[in-house]
C-alpha cells in the first residue's frame, strides 16, 4: 500500500497547527482549482490537496494517518522477518519494473530491449545474484524522533557514485532501529535484484531530557519555597507549553510524574514526563527575602534545637 505525504502536499509540517493547515489549503485550493487552472496536473493536485486537508484537519484521521506513516513510511512496503527492527521499507528502482514485466507479462528488460523468456535458453543463463546491501547510519535528534522527519542522506555506491536520498524517519523511532530502502543498494548481477539500503538510526543525546523507553526524564530546579508549599511551574516540552503543579513538601531528588507528556511510541502512544526535582536557592535574593528566611530559621531552631548552635 502507498501513503501520500499529506504534509508535503499542503506545504506544511507535522508541527503545523490546524489554522496553518487551513491557510495553506486555501492558497493551494485556489491555485489548483480546475476552473482557474487548466494545466494537466491541476485536477490531480486539487484532488490531493482536498484529500490531505480532509485528513489533517480531522484529529482522529490525522492521528491514524500519522500512525500508519510511522509504521510504513511513504511508499511501497512489504513484510520481511529476516531483518529485525526495520521500521519500513520503500521498494523502488529498476528491479520493480523488471519484476512487473517478468511477473505479469512474461518479459524481462535487458538493455532497453524486451525479449520473451524461452525454456531453451534458461539453462544457459547464469544464476541471478542479488546485489550487496549498503549499510549506513543516521543521527536523529529526540525532537525529530518525536515528530517524525524527512531527512536527506548521501550514499556512495560502487557504480553510481554519490547519491542523495530522502528518508522518512517515522514517529517514535528509537536508537538501534533500522530503516530499509529496498533496491537502493548495490546492483545485482545476471538480472539479480539490487541490494537494499539499510540505515541504522541513532538518537542523539539531549541536554534537556533523558529517554527511558517512551518516558522522558527531565531535571528541574525549584526554590525552597516552591518545594515547601508547592505551586505551579512552566515547562516547555518540544513545541508544547505546560503548566505543572508540584506537590507540597517535595524533597531534593524526588521524582514527579506528569502522565502522557513524554516521548511517543511508533503507534502514537505518549509516555510520561518524569521530573527530577533539585532544590536550590536563587543566586540573587532581596533583603526582604533574607529577612523572611531569618524568620523561617528561627522557627526551625525552636522546632529542633539539637541541630543548631546559638549565635
Amino acid at each position: 500500500m502507498k501513503y501520500k505525504n499529506y504534509y508535503e502536499i499542503l506545504e506544511v509540517t507535522r508541527k503545523s497547527s490546524i489554522q496553518e493547515i487551513k491557510l495553506s489549503y486555501r492558497k493551494l485550493a485556489k491555485l489548483y482549482h480546475p476552473d482557474t487552472n487548466k494545466s494537466d496536473e491541476a485536477e490531480s493536485m486539487f484532488k490531493d490537496v482536498n484529500e490531505a486537508y480532509a485528513t489533517l484537519t480531522n484529529e482522529e484521521k490525522r492521528k491514524r494517518y500519522d500512525r500508519q506513516v510511522a509504521r510504513l513510511g511513504y511508499g511501497f512496503t512489504e513484510n520481511d522477518s529476516s531483518l529485525s527492527n526495520v521500521k519500513y521499507e520503500i521498494k523502488s528502482g529498476v528491479n520493480v519494473i523488471n519484476d512487473l514485466f517478468t511477473t505479469i507479462l512474461g518479459f524481462r528488460k535487458d538493455d532497453n530491449n524486451f525479449s520473451v523468456d524461452s525454456r531453451s535458453d534458461k539453462k544457459e543463463k547464469l544464476k541471478p545474484i542479488k546485489g550487496t546491501d549498503i549499510i549506513t547510519h543516521l543521527d536523529v535528534t529526540l525532537e525529530e524522533g518525536f515528530f517524525g522527519v524527512e531527512k536527506k542522506i548521501a550514499i556512495k555506491s560502487f557504480k553510481s557514485g554519490m547519491q542523495t536520498f530522502s528518508v522518512n524517519v517515522p514517529i517514535g523511532i528509537q536508537s538501534g532501529d533500522k530503516i530499509r530502502l529496498a533496491a537502493l543498494g548495490n546492483p545485482g548481477k545476471n538480472d539479480g535484484k539490487n541490494g537494499d539500503l539499510i540505515i541504522h538510526v541513532k538518537l542523539l543525546d539531549d541536554d534537556n531530557y533523558k529517554l527511558d523507553g517512551v518516558n522522558l526524564i527531565k531535571k528541574i530546579t525549584v526554590s525552597p519555597s516552591i518545594a515547601a508549599i508547592g505551586g505551579k511551574i512552566k515547562l516547555q516540552i518540544f513545541d508544547e507549553k505546560l503548566i505543572v503543579t508540584l506537590p507540597r513538601h517535595v524533597r531534593d531528588g524526588e521524582l514527579v510524574n506528569v502522565p502522557q507528556k513524554g516521548y511517543i511510541s511508533e503507534d502514537g502512544i505518549r509516555g510520561d514526563l518524569i521530573l527530577k526535582v533539585h532544590i536550590d536557592l536563587p543566586s540573587n535574593i532581596s533583603e526582604r527575602e533574607e529577612k523572611l528566611y531569618e524568620q523561617i530559621l528561627k522557627i526551625e531552631k525552636k522546632r529542633d534545637e539539637s541541630k543548631y548552635v546559638e549565635d
